[in-house]
């Protein structure tokens, strides 16, 4: 099909990752040619944690999916698209967790509708194709780095330690006290914070603890820190193991606030092991531009050519 209008749909309550990568998907749609829109719920913020209200005349008043030369949809969009919507207007799915492969998840049934899905690691396209429900092809796309270059250029392994837990809340807590009990003075964030406050806060560093959930599909906010110049610590998630190399770039100790506490005192006092790590770390950030995302995604809209 020729390039036409490809429709998004965004609930936007705060700004996250997975926003934030669908937001990637949408100036990749408009630098291949297309001409992005995006419906925002009712609910949805209309300030700067919303990086479409960057793009005011883009934003659709209306959501009408049945118009749309294609729709481009993530998560629980699925449930605003009527059924049978996908057998007249191609749609692709972007698959950014393993939550989609738990069948006790309402995500699990949006697996059984037609679709070209787009997954952010291998993690993520084992899982759901181990569910046998998939209708249609999957690409996996390593998710890419997008970083302002002002930020960016901040980025010089900076001072003191910074704890990620907005995905873990308790973790971070039990962690931060750990490390004050042990006169080491932590900043740590627990609510999300607008992106560039976060980018900037992460490039202030000198140590930055990024706690994910569990089990993620590729956990970017590692990989962030990384590039940022960052000695990192973070648990194993499954989808980070996908950069993340222990010792390498990073240093994966458990989920717990002794071994992480342990991983932080190990790294402040070894100035060669900081810069093994930041050197490693941003040797692995490089080879995930959004140039490359964005020429993988060319390929998956050629397959919807007749």
């Amino acid at each position: 099909m020729s390039r036409g209008r490809m429709l998004f749909h965004r609930d936007v309550q705060e700004y996250t990752g997975g926003h934030g990568k669908v937001w990637d998907y949408f100036n990749h749609a408009l630098a291949l040619g297309w001409d992005a829109r995006v419906y925002l719920t009712p609910g949805s913020r209309r300030d700067r944690a919303n990086p479409w209200m960057s793009v005011p005349g883009r934003i659709e008043p209306q959501w009408q999916p049945g118009l749309a030369d294609a729709l481009f949809l993530g998560g629980h969009d699925w449930s605003a698209v009527p059924e049978g919507t996908e057998h007249r207007v191609p749609v692709i799915n972007l698959v950014q967790g393993l939550r989609h492969a738990d069948a006790a998840l309402p995500l699990h049934g949006y697996l059984g509708r037609q679709a070209r899905r787009i997954c952010v690691g291998q993690p993520v396209a084992d899982a759901i194709g181990a569910t046998g429900r998939l209708r249609g092809p999957t690409w996996v796309i390593p998710a890419a780095l997008n970083l302002p270059p002002d930020v960016a250029a901040q980025a010089h392994g900076g001072q003191g330690v910074f704890v990620a837990a907005q995905k873990n809340r308790a973790l971070g807590q039990e962690l931060a006290a750990s490390l004050r009990g042990k006169g080491i003075e932590a900043v740590l964030a627990e609510e999300w914070m607008p992106r560039q406050d976060y980018l900037q806060a992460l490039a202030r560093a000198q140590v930055a603890v990024v706690l994910p959930l569990p089990a993620e599909g590729f956990f970017l906010p590692g990989l962030e820190a990384m590039a940022l110049g960052c000695a990192v610590a973070m648990p194993d998630a499954i989808g980070n193991r996908q950069y993340a190399i222990d010792g390498v770039n990073c240093l994966m100790p458990a989920a717990t606030p002794e071994a992480m506490a342990q991983a932080v005192e190990r790294m402040l006092g070894d100035a060669a092991l900081r810069a093994r790590l930041r050197a490693g770390g941003r040797e692995t950030a490089a080879g995930h531009s959004l140039s490359a995302e964005r020429e993988a995604f060319a390929a998956v809209l050629a397959d919807m050519q007749p």
